[in-house]
């Protein structure tokens, strides 16, 4: 019974070990020197325009590249959402801008890169208000309030 037991938790670590080699795997190394290498990849566009805005070092490069996967990968689960549940879709790009910008913000270490991003917040902030207010005064529908303002986004 004991070594059923053991067996099976060898088992259960060695494909947890696995499919996380296989996920690292899938995922291309970065080089942080040669950002613009491949124009169709969203991702490493998004990081290359970061890298230049905030003056990243290499490894905040890297980071920054990782954090744009992840939102990519993100944005490419919730898409069949927008036309079947447009709420919930809204809902969710809201969670993974949030999470983006606080994974970018978490990432700058100088306070002149944080002052940049938080500049860069307040603008978003502000013109989110501004599209708000117009969209009120219109007569739009909250749903389309929302999605106007999801549109207005930095990072």
């Amino acid at each position: 019974m004991r070594y059923t037991i053991f067996l099976f938790f060898g088992l259960l670590a060695s494909s947890i070990a696995r499919a996380q080699s296989a996920e690292d795997a899938a995922t291309p190394p970065v080089d942080p020197t040669n950002l613009e290498a491949d124009s169709t990849d969203p991702a490493r566009e998004a990081a290359a325009l970061l890298t230049e805005k905030y003056t990243l070092d290499a490894d905040q490069t890297a980071e920054v590249y990782t954090v744009q996967l992840r939102k990519q990968r993100n944005l490419a689960e919730i898409l069949p959402l927008k036309t079947q549940n447009q709420p919930v879709y809204l809902n969710k790009l809201n969670s993974i801008q949030r999470g983006t910008q606080a994974s970018i913000r978490r990432l700058l270490k100088t306070d002149a890169q944080r002052d940049l991003f938080q500049q860069s917040m307040a603008d978003q902030r502000r013109l989110r208000a501004e599209k708000m207010r117009e969209l009120q005064a219109k007569g739009a529908s909250a749903l389309a309030i929302e999605e106007a303002i999801l549109e207005i986004y930095f990072e």
